[in-house]
């Protein structure tokens, strides 16, 4: 027996602690943890009689980034003074750092523990023991991190050449030297092509993700530890979209060390957190371009970064941002010429008028806004001069709609058949295992049978999907193409087509448009708009101020005083035509109708003069004074009788009582005596001896 192991150290219990660093270690080395549980059996040959063994951290790391559940159980034994000794192989075994281990040996000298291992027995109290520990810590501590270095120089140096050491992206597969190269299924190598066709087409992740589901189109998801080779069919998410478009390998290239751990200090120790930090691509470890088959290229790889960028909101220092829901074509797309912050997009009450505003006033100066503007017209000004720009590409864009219906319908029939031919290949192959069964082995026949049973059915729903969809596909006809191409060439009109949805419309300003530089002229009677195309060009705009209180669907203040002039001798479908006549529009930019007279005296609470029955017309006053209406008109030509215009082409309004006048009555007056002068002589010259 060892001298430093004294009867005190016997009395109390042999704690032998058992850990292997990863779980690879638990399932193959099974000798090395033999080693470690036979230190029970060497702790009773040195008299201790109660030996306890700690095994709760296999499978987990020294270096004190993880939990050690088991190595706190040993240290609460210790600190109560319960142990006698430590029993571990080696100092590794207990701690590859030294912050733990010196924690150990400080404990153990406290409560006069000894440390023992294949080496021999030490006691933490001395001086020369504790030296010896020491060394031992620092040589493990130091033996981990060169293992670390050598293993990961390895590595990065074959993955600098072009050797992936890790799960490849679906769509491809790796060989026995670990090179990447694409899928021999075409039906997968089909759906990945049509993920990146649609996103070039739709511009957004999550447009891409609703076009699959909407259309019932899975996509493939590789099988964990297949290396690429077996694939699960699923309906994407955006994530999964997201994913597919960030991954460089589609666009050929072997990337490495895009990511890197997140270190935390969580109760004063260092812990890796389970979200990474990206890092940008200049500082990527390895980058290979060009080192296999890809679905993209390179080129396409990085346009389709910029728009997940641009998509990712209004609040970014550059891009476009998504399409969002509502009414306001230019979200996304304005920016403050004063603060250069873009504007966001508020909605009333209503949800149908938008404004834009900027907040940067409030945030930098603690000020009001910079401006806050409404949306109606400043999308109307904007979508006119897009559409005078884009007007020439107007019938080729029609052409490329109907080419673009065909080039859908062909591509999920593409995928359709493609799936088909796959489900047929599965039904011959479990028909085939079924007819090599011995028929008497009913527990093999009869679940290879539910299995062939199974495929027919898949590949007879997908014949009927193949079938129906040959039935319907969309052919327009003659005169929807006829239609479409009048509409090509009247792009104004196809604007305002009811078809036309407020995501489409925004879909194609951010097609042609970078962005828009907003502010206020000198005097704040307009706002100035300065709209950078894609490709550099800029372009002046100015879009009259809306005073306050006004909305840009107001109905104009000359429309308003003469519906309210003309209602004193017109009636309200007459007051139509005359809007109409003169060529007013309503507030909504629509032609006066019977309902829109009404409801603008009703919102606008004009008065209804008709109903006082104090006005008369030309043709009116002049039944009422038995004339004809070229005397009234001379009337008032010769200002004897007082009548009032609006506006030239419109009725004459005559008060009732002007027609009292002692001039008027007199006019008239002597216009019948003249005619009964008249009618006198007449009459004696047809009938001369009466």
């Amino acid at each position: 027996m060892n001298d430093k192991i004294t009867p005190q150290h016997l009395d109390r219990r042999a704690c032998v602690y058992v850990r292997q660093s990863t779980v690879h270690q638990v399932r193959h080395h099974h000798q090395g943890r033999q080693r470690q549980y036979d230190l029970a059996a060497h702790a009773r040959d040195l008299g201790f009689t109660r030996v306890e063994v700690i095994d709760d951290d296999q499978g987990k790391t020294g270096s004190g980034m993880v939990e050690r559940p088991g190595f706190a159980t040993l240290l609460s034994v210790v600190c109560s003074g319960q142990a006698g000794a430590v029993f571990a192989l080696e100092a590794s075994r207990l701690a590859r750092n030294n912050r733990d281990w010196h924690h150990l040996i400080d404990l153990c000298a406290l409560t006069d523990t000894l440390i023992v291992d294949g080496e021999g027995v030490y006691d933490p109290r001395q001086v020369n023991d504790r030296l010896l520990l020491g060394l031992k810590g620092t040589m493990s501590e130091f033996e981990l991190s060169l293992f670390r270095q050598r293993a990961r120089e390895a590595f990065e140096m074959k993955v600098a050449s072009g050797h992936a050491m890790w799960e490849v992206p679906v769509g491809f597969t790796r060989d026995d030297l670990d090179r990447v190269e694409k899928i021999a299924d075409r039906q997968v190598q089909a759906a990945i092509e049509s993920v990146f066709v649609r996103v070039r087409e739709l511009g957004s992740a999550r447009q891409t993700a609703l076009w699959f589901r909407d259309n019932r189109t899975p996509l493939p998801e590789v099988v964990r530890g297949t290396r690429g080779r077996k694939v699960a069919w699923r309906l994407p998410t955006e994530s999964r979209i997201r994913q597919i478009l960030k991954n460089p390998c589609y666009a050929g290239a072997l990337a490495y060390g895009r990511t890197e751990a997140k270190v935390v200090v969580q109760d004063g120790r260092a812990r890796k957190s389970s979200t990474r930090n990206r890092k940008p691509q200049e500082k990527w470890k390895v980058l290979l371009l060009d080192n296999h088959d890809g679905y993209i290229t390179w080129q396409e790889f990085q346009e389709n970064l910029s728009m997940l960028q641009s998509n990712a909101g209004s609040r970014e220092p550059a891009g476009q941002a998504a399409v969002k829901k509502g009414s306001a074509l230019l979200g996304g797309l304005l920016r403050c010429s004063h603060c250069g912050r873009k504007l966001f997009v508020g909605y009333g009450k209503n949800k149908t008028q938008p404004r834009y505003l900027c907040h940067g006033g409030r945030q930098s100066r603690g000020s009001a806004s910079c401006q806050s503007l409404g949306g109606v017209g400043v999308d109307r000004a904007v979508a006119g001069v897009v559409l005078e720009a884009i007007r020439p590409a107007g019938i080729e864009a029609a052409i490329e709609a109907m080419k673009q219906l065909d080039g859908e319908h062909d591509e999920r029939r593409l995928l359709l058949e493609l799936s088909l031919e796959k489900a047929r290949y599965e039904v011959d192959r479990v028909r085939r295992q079924y007819d090599e069964v011995d028929p008497a082995n009913r527990l093999v026949a009869s679940e290879l049978e539910s299995r062939w049973n199974t495929a027919l059915k898949r590949a007879t729903e997908l014949e009927q999907v193949l079938d129906a969809g040959t039935h319907e596909r969309p052919e327009l006809s003659e005169q929807q193409q006829v239609r479409l191409l009048e509409l090509g060439r009247d792009l104004p009109a196809l604007w305002s087509h009811a078809s036309a949805s407020a995501d489409l419309k925004k879909r194609i300003l951010r097609t042609v448009l970078e962005e828009i530089m907003i502010g206020d002229d000198e005097s704040r009677s307009h706002h100035r708009l300065v709209l950078h195309w894609k490709g550099g060009v800029h372009t002046e705009l100015s879009v009259m101020r809306i005073a306050p209180g006004k909305k840009y669907r107001d109905t104009s203040k000359t429309a308003l005083e003469l519906i309210e002039e003309l209602s004193k001798v017109c009636s309200d479908q007459t007051i139509a035509a005359t809007l109409n006549r003169l060529g007013f529009k309503t507030g909504a930019g629509k032609t006066w109708r019977l309902h829109s007279v009404y409801s603008a005296r009703s919102i606008h609470r004009l008065t209804n003069y008709r109903k006082q029955n104090a006005w008369v017309t030309v043709e009116q006053a002049a039944a009422q004074m038995d004339v004809s209406h070229t005397v009234i008109r001379r009337l008032i030509r010769e200002r004897t009788l007082p009548a009032t215009q609006v506006v030239e082409a419109t009725p004459w309004i005559i008060a009732r009582e002007s027609l009292d006048l002692r001039a008027v009555q007199a006019a008239i007056a002597a216009v019948h005596a003249d005619r009964q002068l008249q009618t006198s002589n007449s009459q004696q010259a047809e009938f001369p001896f009466k």
